[in-house]
């Protein structure tokens, strides 16, 4: 799932052949990202979740919000950092 600041990532993933969907569209049922989801209502999702999921995330406060909650969660800033760290950059 991403948060609404990575909504055009998850068709993207999806064509790659990953299942992914934007908390919009789990928590609301639609795609309507322009619609303000607070970072509690997402929190309180995924807690709630009957299924596994792991929040792809870009906003700073709502990681750490799954971070001392043990939420699943990747944030993307950790991961560029990784793979540059990993593999330099020129």
């Amino acid at each position: 799932m991403t948060d609404a600041s990575l909504a055009d990532l998850a068709p993207e993933l999806r064509r790659r052949g990953i299942d992914c969907e934007t908390c919009h569209k789990l928590i609301r049922g639609d795609e309507h990202s322009q619609e303000r989801i607070s970072d509690g209502e997402i929190v309180e999702f995924l807690r709630r979740a009957t299924v596994p999921l792991t929040l792809i995330v870009v906003d700073h406060d709502l990681a750490e919000h799954c971070k001392f909650g043990k939420l699943p969660h990747i944030r993307v800033q950790d991961t560029v950092a990784e793979y540059i760290i990993r593999n330099g950059a020129p």
